[in-house]
């Protein structure tokens, strides 16, 4: 090992060992594995190994507190870790006491945990970082911050040596764990760079040579995403005291710049933040917004998963302080989870939240990863809010109304109002109608004599699928909805796009033709343009610096236009621009234009947030019934230049022309139906004392089965029927006595299972 010994430090602030009152990762481990031993708390307690370490592969453990706690349940998930940063070492006691209290409460709050075990599923990660605890444990350096990443002053590159200094900062070794987040990751702190604050602990906020480069990252992210978590917190301490007891929020940047979701998270971060009490007394801790963006762990949690986490920083500079002050700071803070943990089901808290369970209307199955978008609390810097594994959606919200949007992937969807209030939690089933499945013929036509076979996509808002033609009809069936279809065709042949709204049987011609092609990416500059465009190699920016401008000034558009091209005769025009894009969400706007010589638009594309691990090919088209005579490209960048990010960069830009016979959308003839899923239309009488006539439309005809099952999900009667008809059908059924038995009162699910397809409606039978 490297020891760089320092005898005079210039922050002072740590004594000459640890209060043994601090759990050493061998002590934090043992006890975890003691708690899932004991067989009194079998099934209150579940351990598990979520990830390894970076650099020594040391296991980092996660403990869960539930009711059948080793099950992944219909519950609320909330999750709380005690250390990120290696030195900051009082919230691995805070979260230990809370684990000591859910297991063992005393009288006092006996009911209280209890009922918290049996409606949430707790999750405690006392260290996410193992290698850093061990580091400041074994007392070589109690300012230790990160994990250890085998680095060299040379460069990020492994020596075989821990290089760190005792004293604050200097250390080479290691990577900021809270640093190493994907969301706004660019703006952490480069290897080696140093801390220009009065602090100076440089090196100290290293954030890696890219996102989730070190293993603890990615065993939260993968933990997050498989887990919906509604609320988190993640304690920290501030070694400078300049942040000192204080609860962090996702996010206000610049004053202005809010996220979607601020208002409720900073209403119940004022709520608990002012629950505890001060070091010293004399307040209670501050709830701030979020301002800074670099890859931290909270803010990536909240715009990735929904789940709401706080950055709490816990104590005063007095980092490690003795046992007395541990135990008066755990007793203080220990409010903080218990009121999150109430929040989450609405326990002697305010309750406002709205829930419920996305089903298919036919079969009456949970939809998994249905989208749920509140409009009042919504933008496209937000990653979609899925269903859970359960079709289970929760939104925490202030009391008012909402308007919530429902939409998956092959349904119709559905939009409604939904009222939430501090009484109770509301709960609201959405059932979405599968949506009509239509026909797309993609006619692909060319003049060459030989088959010719492409490749392209269709996507929507969902998803992106890849789909290959050949010469003449293909045929493929396709959920109504809108599309995108995209071939970019490549040896000199005219890329081909086009947006579908697919509500009927389709058929579209694609040509497969070559054309004028003109190389405009290799004139950039071009001499039209207002900005600070500029060149690196081959590759244009918006800017000469890693970031384009972020000063208050008056709104500016950047521009650069192309020179006229002659494209006399033809009727499509199709620009393929590959490039890469950073840009504040919803704000900053970069966009291509093709315009005439009169700069009237004739098609244009554009484009906000983040894009930017790959190059990406994207087209814009321009189409007419007569014919063009000159057109131009313009690209544009719209900042608003308060928030700013790495911008645009345009790698090629190339032009293409031809003249298509086929712009027109066909309607097939009707030959061939739309084909509309089977449903259970209607069960008369209902309720009923046993006999019922179940109403079937567009059976697809041949053998059915229909199966009876109870409340309990058990299967009570099955019959068989042999060739069916198509269309509509009746089948009767009684009821009333089932495997011998009289059947007593109670609900009952239907499910009617032909070869290709099924359809689920429940019944009721009331006995006198």
């Amino acid at each position: 090992m490297k020891y760089c010994l320092s005898f005079i430090l210039a922050f002072p602030i740590f004594g000459q060992s640890l209060d043994d009152r601090y759990h050493s990762l061998d002590e934090v481990y043992d006890l975890l594995d003691s708690l899932n031993r004991i067989e009194e708390l079998e099934d209150w307690v579940h351990l598990d190994t979520i990830g390894y370490s970076t650099q020594e592969n040391i296991p980092i453990l996660c403990l869960r507190v539930s009711d059948n706690a080793d099950q992944k349940e219909d519950e609320p998930r909330v999750l709380f870790i005690g250390q990120v940063h290696a030195e900051e070492i009082l919230g691995i006691e805070i979260v230990i006491d809370m684990i000591e209290d859910l297991l063992f409460p005393d009288a006092s709050i006996h009911t209280h945990m209890s009922i918290l075990k049996q409606y949430l599923d707790i999750w405690f990660i006392p260290t996410a970082n193992p290698e850093g605890l061990n580091v400041v444990h074994e007392e070589l350096d109690l300012s230790y911050r990160k994990n250890k990443r085998d680095l060299s002053p040379e460069g990020p590159v492994p020596n075989g040596i821990f290089d760190y200094d005792p004293s604050i900062g200097n250390d080479i070794d290691g990577v900021d764990l809270n640093r190493n987040f994907e969301f706004n990751w660019v703006f952490g702190d480069t290897f080696l760079e140093p801390d220009n604050s009065d602090y100076a602990s440089h090196y100290d906020y290293y954030k890696g040579e890219e996102p989730f480069s070190e293993h603890e990252a990615i065993a939260i992210r993968d933990l997050a995403l498989d887990n919906d978590f509604v609320f988190s917190i993640v304690w920290h301490s501030s070694r400078s005291g300049n942040l000192s007891e204080k609860v962090f929020t996702s996010w206000k940047w610049e004053e202005v710049k809010e996220s979607p979701d601020l208002g409720i998270m900073k209403s119940i971060a004022d709520h608990f933040a002012g629950s505890i009490e001060t070091e010293d007394g004399t307040s209670t801790y501050l709830s701030v917004y979020s301002g800074s963006r670099n890859g931290k762990l909270h803010d990536w949690f909240y715009r990735e998963t929904g789940c709401i986490q706080y950055l709490v920083e816990c104590g005063t500079s007095n980092l490690q302080p003795d046992s007395i002050l541990v135990e008066n700071t755990i007793a203080r803070t220990k409010p903080a989870m218990v009121y999150l943990m109430d929040r989450t089901i609405g326990y002697y808290a305010d309750a406002a939240q709205i829930t419920g369970i996305v089903y298919d209307s036919q079969t009456m199955t949970p939809i998994e990863g249905s989208r749920v978008e509140v409009l009042e609390h919504s933008g496209n810097v937000l990653k979609p809010r899925v269903t859970n594994e359960f079709g289970r959606y929760r939104r925490v919200l202030d009391v008012g109304t909402y308007t919530f949007a429902f939409k998956a992937d092959g349904y119709l969807g559905q939009e409604v109002s939904l009222v939430a209030n501090n009484s109770g939690i509301t709960e609201h089933h959405v059932y979405l109608e599968p949506a009509p499945v239509y026909q797309l013929n993609m006619s692909l036509v060319h003049s060459t004599d030989y088959n010719v076979t492409i490749t392209g996509t269709i996507s929507n808002e969902f998803k992106t699928n890849e789909i290959t033609i050949s010469s003449g009809d293909n045929i493929i069936d396709v959920p109504g909805g809108d599309y995108k279809i995209e071939f970019l065709m490549g040896d000199g042949h005219v890329p081909w796009d086009r947006d579908l709204v697919i509500n009927s049987n389709l058929e579209i011609t694609i040509p497969y033709e070559e054309g004028l092609v003109s190389d405009l990416g290799s004139t950039l500059p071009w001499q039209e343009s207002v900005g600070a465009w500029t060149m690196e190699d081959t590759v244009m920016r918006t800017q000469e610096g890693m970031l384009y401008d972020n000063v208050d000034s008056t709104y500016q558009i950047m521009s650069m236009v192309s020179e006229l091209v002659n494209v006399t005769g033809r009727n499509r025009i199709v620009v393929e621009l590959d490039h890469r894009y950073e840009t504040e969400w919803d704000q900053d706007m970069i966009s291509v234009s093709i315009i005439d010589e009169d700069d009237v638009v004739l098609g244009s594309r554009s484009w906000s947030g983040d894009s930017w691990n790959t190059f990406d090919t994207d087209l814009i088209t321009a189409t007419t019934d007569s014919s063009f005579d000159e057109v131009r490209v313009k690209i544009s960048f719209m900042p608003d230049q308060t928030v700013n990010y790495r911008g645009w960069e345009i790698r090629s830009l190339t032009l293409y022309a031809m003249s298509d016979e086929y712009l027109g959308i066909k309607v097939s003839n009707g030959n061939i139906a739309p084909r509309i899923p089977m449903r259970i239309s209607g069960i008369y009488p209902n309720p009923s004392l046993g006999r019922f006539q179940i109403n079937i439309d567009n059976s697809p005809g041949g053998n059915a089965s229909v199966e009876i099952f109870n409340i309990l999900g058990q299967n009570v009667l099955s019959e068989k029927f042999q060739n069916i008809s198509t269309g509509k059908h009746f089948i009767d059924l009684d009821l009333s006595h089932m495997n011998g038995m009289l059947t007593s009162s109670g609900m009952f699910f239907i499910r009617i299972q032909t070869q290709t397809e099924q359809a689920v409606k429940k019944c009721i039978i009331l006995k006198n």
